[in-house]
């Protein structure tokens, strides 16, 4: 995994953690200075499973919130491991 890639994650479950709330992708691009394309592609591709999500359909608009005792020590740990089947994988 790229540095930037981890830093982004780090930045956005900080947000998360501070909002305890419903967020818009948007918002966490602009509290976290990331693209929002970035936030959404790391977000469905890295964080999903610990995330409730909630989306508004005619408008394609989705908000999410860490789930409850979800902490970025566990999902550190996870993208460690998920790293490393990989590299054994290829």
């Amino acid at each position: 995994m790229r540095k930037d890639t981890l830093k982004n994650i780090i930045k956005i479950v900080k947000c998360l953690q501070i909002s305890k709330d419903w967020v818009w992708y948007r918002q966490i691009a602009r509290t976290c200075n990331i693209d929002h394309k970035t936030v959404s592609r790391i977000i469905d591709k890295h964080l999903i499973m610990f995330l409730e999500t909630q989306s508004m359909e005619p408008f394609n608009l989705k908000m999410v919130r860490l789930k409850q005792n979800t902490d970025i020590n566990g999902i550190l740990r996870y993208l460690e491991v998920k790293e490393k089947l990989e590299i054994k994988r290829h």
